[in-house]
């Protein structure tokens, strides 16, 4: 059963995607996992390829096992196919938020998507991308205290 989406459209870097298929770290697994059940999840097809290439050579997974994986993916994610103009927006976004070319090309992929979060560890969490998509990483614990301040008291 695919869960609700939360507010706007989400998109899923492909390291996220490789916590959902690590035996090492289950509450990042699980985490990974229920955002891949998110209504309206998008991947690219770089994102597919790029899993499919860790599972390969990290996770030392048969191909019949990897292409299992990847299907099960492409079911309950939207995928977006990698154009000509997403390569060239690749360019312009890794020029302006100094990105390697292929975060940039994720980072493309999310937008033409009409993503508003891109759930990612590798990007910078917090990240505000042309004023319309926001990087997110999944696995930072999100109540982070502030230190308060204390004043010394006069006896």
């Amino acid at each position: 059963m695919r869960r609700g989406a939360p507010a706007g459209r989400v998109f899923l870097d492909s390291n996220v995607l490789v916590y959902a298929y690590s035996a090492s770290d289950p509450p990042r697994r699980e985490r990974a996992r229920a955002l891949v059940e998110i209504s309206g999840a998008t991947v690219s097809a770089q994102v597919l390829s790029e899993l499919a290439n860790v599972l390969l050579r990290k996770f030392g997974l048969e191909r019949v096992q990897v292409r299992l994986r990847v299907a099960e993916i492409a079911e309950r994610c939207e995928v977006l196919p990698v154009t000509a103009s997403i390569v060239l927006e690749a360019l312009r976004i890794g020029e302006r938020y100094r990105l390697s070319f292929f975060d940039g090309q994720i980072v493309a992929a999310a937008l033409a998507a009409g993503a508003e979060t891109l759930y990612s560890e590798d990007l910078h969490d917090g990240l505000l991308i042309d004023g319309r998509l926001r990087v997110v990483s999944p696995f930072r614990p999100r109540a982070e205290q502030t230190r308060a301040r204390y004043r010394a008291r006069r006896a």
